[in-house]
């Protein structure tokens, strides 16, 4: 079996606090994009993982997702799995989580075991926070950890030019920026939804992660300038995008950017398109 395991953007993401179990609470509006790691599943005598690009150990979501099916199933999977890794590490994509779903679903495909669907959806929080949005695919909003989802209308009549730059922004670190030193819990980028900007799209880590890092403000900038008619920070970055109405724009921007950074010009994926390219193809 061979499955897709689709990257997404944020194109709505406010922090509102942090909770009183660690976590912060967020509101966001998440998409999934045309660019994917590839997982090749297939029966065998015993668990077997291999992956190019990324932990091959305990600790990658792939394996989190096997023990977590194992744990929900009640009973050890004999697999080969071999994940091949497309997608940037550490840039706001979701990749990692991404994998776990796929993983998961690609398990219940090959060995059909009774589960529910609330058995499901704990299963997938328990392995991060935006991995059972992988699960719905398409666009989403996400709630409580942005774990909590919801599907959205999730219309596909525009473009994207995706902006890698080099950058690995580990997540918790990002969190971090955002809590005010001597004000324990008070948060910099805290949306007031009768405040400024209601009503339009933003994402709160945009501040600190741009005072951090000014090429990617830079970044965003140069895809507005390059005729987007909308460029964001993904998740907590270091990935930047812009959305175009054209393709042609969406290249010619593309080809602009593409010799200081890696650039890539895609879609987002409405659900069905998210589930109808998932699976490549089922074992025999």
């Amino acid at each position: 079996m061979l499955l897709r395991a689709f990257a997404k953007i944020n194109l709505d993401l406010r922090i509102l606090g942090r909770r009183d179990d660690g976590f912060h609470e967020v509101k966001t509006i998440l998409q999934a994009i045309d660019w994917w790691d590839e997982i090749r599943m297939e029966r065998s005598e015993r668990f077997e993982f291999s992956a190019s690009g990324a932990p091959q150990d305990e600790t990658n979501l792939v394996v989190r997702a096997v023990r977590a099916y194992e744990q929900m199933t009640g009973a050890p999977v004999s697999v080969s799995i071999q994940l091949r890794k497309d997608l940037p590490i550490g840039r706001g994509l979701g990749g990692g989580s991404a994998d776990a779903a796929a993983t998961f679903i690609g398990l219940q495909r090959l060995f059909k075991r009774a589960i529910t669907t609330e058995g499901v959806t704990q299963a997938l929080r328990s392995l991060g926070s935006d991995v059972p949005f992988f699960a719905v695919g398409g666009r989403a909003a996400g709630f409580g950890r942005g774990d909590e989802v919801y599907k959205l209308e999730d219309p596909g009549d525009y473009w994207l030019v995706l902006v890698d730059p080099g950058v690995m922004i580990p997540t918790a670190e990002a969190y971090s920026w955002l809590t005010v030193p001597d004000k324990f819990n008070r948060i910099e980028g805290f949306h007031d939804p009768g405040g400024p900007g209601c009503g339009s799209e933003t994402n709160d880590f945009e501040a600190p992660v741009f005072a951090r890092y000014p090429e990617m403000a830079e970044i965003k900038d140069e895809l507005l300038r390059q005729g987007a008619y909308r460029a964001s920070l993904s998740g907590s970055g270091s990935t930047a995008y812009g959305q175009f109405g054209m393709i042609s724009e969406a290249i010619r921007a593309g080809s602009a950017l593409s010799g200081r950074f890696h650039v890539k010009v895609t879609k987002p994926l409405p659900r069905w398109e998210y589930f109808q390219k998932m699976v490549v193809g089922d074992e025999l």
